[in-house]
């Protein structure tokens, strides 16, 4: 799989994703309620954001976390009935930008080989990992970082929020490597495997 590099001073094609779930380990069943993407390519913004019907009760205590109930997604697509579009809205030739990767994209795609569309291993660049090495936060949560350099938060815990809060201090990070003369960042490659 050929890696494409990641220009800090003008990063592009770039996918951002975000997802809620019913809990936080899918190898005990736990799955995506909600799932949003931002899309930047060649300085085009596109957007993708639903619920996902998990065809499961949505723990009360999870529901408090993102405020999301049974109720709200009971008219939802199930994550079966959206996986080409989620494929297709990711395609092959983008990186995903996610905040702790191997949770996202470790449920993606695990639902998406249950959708029967396994996705093939894809480039990602995870936001908390370049925080930790190249910036000195006291926490280096999503909120903490985007409050710290003066982000406005949307609603914590939704889908579309955080992705778009994600953005912001995305564009912040590349911005401070590029003046640490990293002018160039090469993304990981996520190998999925069924039994993580």
């Amino acid at each position: 799989m050929n890696v494409t590099p990641i220009f800090t001073k003008s990063p592009d094609n770039l996918v951002f994703l975000d997802i809620e779930t019913t809990g936080l380990d899918p190898l005990k069943g736990a799955k995506i309620v909600e799932i949003a993407m931002l899309k930047i390519c060649d300085g085009v913004e596109q957007r993708y954001e639903t619920l996902v019907n998990p065809r499961q009760t949505i723990p009360v205590e999870c529901s408090k976390i993102h405020n999301i109930n049974s109720d709200m997604v009971k008219n939802s697509p199930s994550f079966k009935e959206i996986s080409q579009s989620i494929l297709s809205f990711i395609s092959y030739n983008n990186v995903v930008v996610c905040h702790n990767a191997s949770f996202d994209l470790f449920f993606v795609h695990k639902e998406l080989y249950q959708a029967g569309v396994p996705a093939k291993n894809i480039l990602y660049i995870d936001t908390l990992k370049l925080a930790k090495q190249y910036l000195s936060f006291e926490s280096n949560k999503l909120s903490h970082i985007a409050n710290i350099i003066g982000v406005e938060v949307g609603i914590s815990h939704r889908a579309m929020a955080d992705v778009l809060t994600m953005a912001a201090v995305a564009k912040y990070i590349f911005a401070n490597m590029y003046k640490k003369n990293i002018y160039i960042l090469e993304p990981s490659i996520y190998k999925y495997s069924i039994n993580k």
